[in-house]
């Protein structure tokens, strides 16, 4: 009798984790570059476990009023657009992206899209961006432990350089992408 009950308890966990449609890669992305750059931006990547058909829409722009965004959910949308849908195939894996036009303003804010399912699965994908002189970004990255700096090739560097893309690594196991301009 135990065993029949763990296995249709198996069966029941089983089910429910598998009956989600798509999970994200990262529900937190950290998006950084001076405010003088066009646009800055970072991505993640949604996968489809079964094919269906979801809705996303920003719930949130907790951004500089002189900011603007937009995203690509695979396809790229115009400054403005809120919402859409996307049809997934079952396997295939979806560009999910925000850029942030900082428009010459410093500062910092967060964006939040929700994404739903057909069976009304929820996920929330939020990207956190700082737009600012290298000073600016440089503090913010003081506020976490900093395990170590890599290139993009993997080399581990002693500290950060000047005009070059590199990974930062935290602690925590975190960890983003620089480009100090100053």
């Amino acid at each position: 009798m135990k065993k029949l009950i763990s296995i249709f308890s198996f069966v029941i966990i089983s089910f429910g984790f598998f009956s989600q449609s798509f999970f994200v890669g990262d529900n937190l992305v950290s998006i950084e570059g001076d405010a003088s750059n066009e646009s800055i931006a970072n991505n993640t990547f949604l996968n489809a476990t079964a094919s269906d058909v979801l809705q996303w829409t920003i719930v949130d722009a907790s951004i500089p009023q002189e900011w603007e965004f937009s995203n690509c959910f695979p396809n790229c949308y115009d400054i403005g657009v809120t919402s859409g849908t996307l049809e997934i195939i079952e396997g295939e894996s979806y560009y999910l992206n925000c850029h942030v036009y900082p428009n010459n303003t410093p500062g910092e804010g967060s964006i939040t899209m929700q994404i739903i399912s057909g069976d009304g699965t929820t996920e929330l994908v939020s990207w956190q961006a700082i737009a600012g002189s290298a000073s600016l970004i440089e503090n913010h990255l003081n506020q976490k432990k900093i395990k170590g700096y890599y290139t993009l090739e993997g080399k581990e560097i002693s500290e950060p350089l000047k005009g070059v893309l590199m990974f930062v690594i935290y602690e925590d196991g975190t960890s983003q992408q620089i480009f100090i301009t100053e």
